[in-house]
């Protein structure tokens, strides 16, 4: 649970949480756990299966995907107030990619029955977080097509192909 006021203000800037009352971000910070990672500690393994939202509250991650060997390419650098973990936690599903505390770390997280629990107590409350983790992933999956398009185009050109 967030300690403190200059936790909630960063809760309260996150684009998770945009929107949200801060009644709604008290209720909600209920239901969340704390951990220190240090630096360079994983936080999720790629091929693993978690269920956890995290809201990073100090320090900078790194999300990476392995994509040949031990080469691994820099998918999205993370920073204060940005989120992570969804995929799993929504699908069950073994995650997409690795994300490591690239400095000394503070997360928020919400484990999946703390989320149960939540849609058990406040449907609304419950609903306005998937609503706006539903957002985010949209959001995600355009930048992903517009990176997807470009490859396809540098490629196309690389060959000189129309």
């Amino acid at each position: 649970m967030p300690a403190n006021s200059t936790d909630s203000a960063v809760l309260a800037a996150a684009p998770l949480f945009e929107g949200f009352t801060p009644a709604e971000l008290q209720t909600v910070s209920r239901y969340m756990d704390t951990q220190r990672v240090p630096r360079g500690q994983v936080f999720i393994w790629e091929g693993q299966t978690h269920r956890c939202l995290f809201v990073l509250m100090e320090g900078r991650a790194v999300v990476t995907k392995v994509v040949r060997g031990e080469v691994e390419s820099v998918l999205a650098r993370l920073e204060q107030g940005a989120h992570f973990g969804e995929l799993s936690l929504i699908d069950n599903r073994p995650a997409a990619g690795n994300v490591t505390a690239e400095t000394d770390c503070r997360v928020v997280k919400i484990p999946w029955d703390r989320l149960q629990q939540l849609q058990h107590e406040d449907p609304a409350l419950f609903g306005k977080l998937a609503w706006s983790m539903l957002q985010d992933l949209t959001r995600k999956l355009r930048v992903t097509n517009r990176k997807v398009q470009e490859a396809v185009l540098w490629g196309l050109d690389a060959f000189a192909l129309e």
